[in-house]
């Protein structure tokens, strides 16, 4: 265990003691740990498990885990912190009305936190202290909040200003869209590449991608492929991040425990099979690092593109 999440499940732990987090409220997601205090997730999902075997704390389906109702791990009594009276209230509901935006920023919030999965409109309507109902005021469906968290999260896109060459730019440009997803994991499995959503800040960024290619004075049509190319590939290894976060959460392990955990079994099966090539690696210290694959992939298709005008 290490002392980091033994830090953090002790300030959680005298919260919950000292009735700070009362039972049933949610304790912080291991993604919303991972985030704040900047620890890797299987460090956050120890937090989680740590205060599970405590008794402290239980998971509960359409929730994530929450403060144990008792210390013999009863069902838990959900309940969340509201204003102390009807005046404050009011006066909450007034400061921040309800509108399209609070709802798709809380949305993507659940999502960023907790996983896609996650969403639903009772979930979001319990975040904002509301009733469901009132949300379809405004978006009339979960597919339709959907759409506007994709929206909203790939507007956050945008080419980075500079005056090097087109490859330069291209890769830049890229490397933010590669931030993107990296912030908002759920993103990347929602986009269809066959069937696009006909969402504005994709067609920026395909507008983009194609003008930037077209630079190096190649035709529409082959821009847009290279740049249908570049996309895929980038959105491929960005659909990796969601269920590897996933599996964290749930199970405590990270990829590289994962994989270190069964190492022998790895060495036995590449010397038996006579996989030269693999067994080099067994043991190496080699670790498979996502951001670093993305920049040597990115690196490779831009060289090719690059080469293929050459010529």
């Amino acid at each position: 265990m290490s002392t980091s999440s033994m830090t953090i499940a002790a300030e959680l732990r005298d919260q919950i003691v000292s009735g700070a987090l009362l039972p049933g409220e949610p304790l912080p997601s291991a993604r919303e740990i991972m985030r704040t205090r900047h620890v890797a997730i299987a460090t956050a999902s120890r937090v989680h498990a740590l205060l599970r075997a405590e008794g402290l704390a239980l998971p509960v389906p359409g929730v994530g885990t929450v403060v144990a109702g008792d210390r013999n791990g009863g069902a838990p009594r959900l309940r969340t912190r509201r204003p102390k009276n009807r005046h404050a209230q009011s006066a909450a509901q007034r400061a921040a009305p309800l509108n399209v935006e609070r709802i798709t920023v809380t949305g993507i919030a659940i999502a960023d936190a907790e996983g896609v999965e996650m969403l639903s409109m009772r979930r979001v309507a319990h975040v904002l202290r509301t009733q469901p109902t009132s949300l379809y005021r405004h978006v009339t469906s979960k597919e339709d909040l959907v759409s506007r968290m994709m929206e909203y999260a790939l507007g956050e896109w945008s080419p980075v200003a500079g005056n090097g060459d087109w490859r330069d730019r291209l890769i830049q440009g890229h490397r933010e869209l590669w931030r993107v997803f990296r912030r908002h994991p759920w993103l990347a499995p929602q986009l269809s590449v066959t069937r696009p959503q006909l969402l504005a800040a994709a067609l920026s960024f395909a507008e983009w991608a194609i003008q930037t290619l077209g630079q190096a004075g190649i035709s529409s049509e082959e821009a847009f492929e290279a740049h249908l190319l570049l996309f895929t590939q980038i959105r491929g290894m960005a659909v990796l991040l969601e269920p590897e976060a996933e599996a964290e959460s749930a199970s405590g392990v990270d990829a590289d425990t994962w994989v270190e955990e069964r190492m022998d079994m790895l060495r036995d099966l590449t010397y038996r099979d006579h996989h030269a090539g693999l067994r080099s690696l067994v043991g190496s210290g080699y670790e498979l690092d996502l951001d670093r694959l993305f920049e040597r992939g990115l690196g490779l298709l831009v060289d090719g593109i690059a080469s293929r005008l050459d010529s």
